[in-house]
């Protein structure tokens, strides 16, 4: 055979072959990932269109195809901050070695938990439960579903949360039907209805804020942590029974909820004793801020004399009017002697408040009291050096 016609053979085969092989199928990046072909790294930039930043490691000397899947969780990195659903499906090649990020659209799976912090890290988990995977695979197909409800969508399935009614565009309104009935049967609860809207207006919005209620406990304490709505009612409790020490507390809420598209809703954090009595509370709207005011540190020293022994001793910080600031230090038998201590308290007063340290007994009566001097704080000692170890002595 001539050696035109065996090349033009070769060709032909490899042809043919190739055609028999058809287009390589993408890759699951779950599967990729369990198979340690790609690694997965993700922060987030808060909730919404292209909030979560993927940035996706091909392992291997061999280009990859991948697909990224609707329906995935990831979880925070932080344990009070959102875990994250995702719906969108995205198609990608890496090169050996290369890197690429991928833009996701993020939503919350735990409504009463915070949303992500800024560059917020997350490990993708898998498919999402409770119903959800078959959810993102829904909203994948409607994507205008996503922008307005689905939030709602996805809180009703992973917290219980209640649906409102559905206003869409035509265009969408057998999807919309279609999710809600799938809720509905996934949940067991009733769901609204769906309906078609002539000026594509939505009838819901998500309401998300992250606040802060800072309380100075004053003694040990017991206290529980609720959420009221703008009526006054109590929406859920988020703490019960906590044991509080004496000090500053520090509570990072999110309050998250499906409103009205024209509702303003303003929302109550409080912190109560066992008795009701409202301990602290704080009040949150759309246009409350965010950032938190630091408590003050104030480093005294304290000397003082004790002639007799004292049981139930107690180091107390007053305002000058009396009002206990902080109980400091307590023991249950102080000697007689000569002490000085160093110590510190944190507080929420404006800066220049002025406080008395007092030492105290149980029953109030004061044993030593002078005004509150802030200094700077003693440095820690650094660990004496080991002695060197005695020289090995040969065995006679």
């Amino acid at each position: 055979m001539p050696m035109k016609a065996s090349l033009l053979l070769v060709v032909f085969l490899l042809l043919a072959r190739l055609a028999q092989a058809g287009p390589v199928t993408p890759l699951n990046l779950l599967t990729a990932q369990s198979q340690q072909k790609v690694k997965v790294e993700a922060r987030a930039l808060g909730l919404g269109p292209d909030k979560l930043r993927c940035v996706l490691t091909n392992l291997t000397g061999q280009e990859l195809k991948l697909r990224v899947p609707p329906g995935l969780h990831f979880a925070a990195d932080d344990a009070g901050a959102q875990d994250i659903f995702t719906f969108e499906q995205k198609l990608l090649v890496l090169a050996p070695g290369a890197s690429k990020e991928v833009p996701l659209w993020a939503f919350c799976m735990e409504q009463h938990d915070y949303s992500p912090r800024e560059n917020g890290g997350y490990a993708l988990q898998g498919l999402a439960g409770k119903g959800l995977q078959p959810l993102g695979d829904s909203l994948q197909k409607y994507p205008g579903l996503a922008e307005y409800y689905g939030q709602m969508f996805v809180w009703s399935l992973s917290d219980g949360g209640s649906l409102r009614e559905v206003s869409v565009d035509s265009k969408l309104l057998r999807g919309a039907k279609n999710v809600l009935a799938y809720i509905g049967k996934v949940t067991g609860r009733a769901v609204p209805r769906a309906r078609a809207s002539n000026d594509n207006r939505p009838s819901v919005k998500t309401f998300s804020k992250r606040a802060t209620l800072l309380y100075h406990s004053p003694t040990a304490q017991v206290a529980t942590l609720k959420v009221y709505d703008t009526d006054g009612s109590e929406m859920y409790e988020l703490l019960k029974d906590r044991r509080l020490t004496p000090g500053v507390v520090h509570y990072t809420v999110g309050l998250n909820s499906i409103v009205d598209i024209d509702e303003t809703p303003v929302y109550t954090i409080r912190l109560l004793s066992p008795s009701g009595q409202v301990l602290k509370e704080v009040k949150v709207d759309a246009n409350t801020s965010e950032q938190v005011t630091e408590p003050e540190k104030v480093v005294f020293n304290f000397p003082f004399e004790v002639k007799n022994l004292t049981r139930n001793a107690r180091i107390r910080v007053r305002l000058t009017d009396g009002t206990l600031v902080e109980e400091i230090l307590e023991r249950k038998y102080l000697p007689p002697g000569s002490f000085r201590m160093q110590l510190f308290f944190n507080h929420l007063y404006p800066s220049g408040t002025a406080f008395v340290a007092q030492l105290e007994t149980a029953d109030g009566k004061v044993l030593s009291k002078q005004p509150v001097v802030k200094v700077e704080e003693a440095p820690v000692p650094a660990p004496a050096a080991p002695a060197p170890a005695a020289p090995a002595r040969r065995r006679r």
